[in-house]
């Protein structure tokens, strides 16, 4: 291949990176609802949670795993939102991992609270 063709490979190559990846890094990195927001399909969720009693939790904290397994989840949340925003899939179901993340950030918040329970519906509170 000549010189001018592995430029072209080249800038074909990162401009598919910013395209795919760019966004998922943007999602990745904000962890206020405003940034979880920016699909359309979370708006709906934004203005519930906006007038909840966990207004002031950003939805990281509920959402992703903690610690340092929390930046790799960013990541693969990030993607797949925006893969899905993309592709115009937007059937938003907690996986049962993403479920299970869900009710142990539960539980670690809500620790000292009476009123904590696992129901079968697997909700917390």
């Amino acid at each position: 291949m000549t010189k001018r063709g592995w430029i072209l490979v080249a800038v074909a190559a990162a401009a598919l990176v910013l395209l795919v990846g760019g966004p998922s890094v943007i999602t990745a990195t904000g962890a206020e609802p405003a940034t979880c927001a920016t699909c359309h399909s979370m708006q709906e969720f934004r203005t519930t949670h906006a007038q909840s009693d966990h207004a002031a939790v950003a939805c990281t904290q509920c959402h992703l795993p903690q610690g340092l397994a929390s930046i790799p989840a960013k990541y693969e949340a990030g993607f797949k939102h925006v893969w899905a925003t993309i592709t115009g899939y937007e059937d938003i179901q907690l996986s049962p991992e993403s479920e299970q993340i869900l009710l142990d950030n539960c539980i670690a918040c809500h620790v000292q609270t009476d009123h904590v329970r696992v129901p079968e519906n697997r909700g917390c509170l």
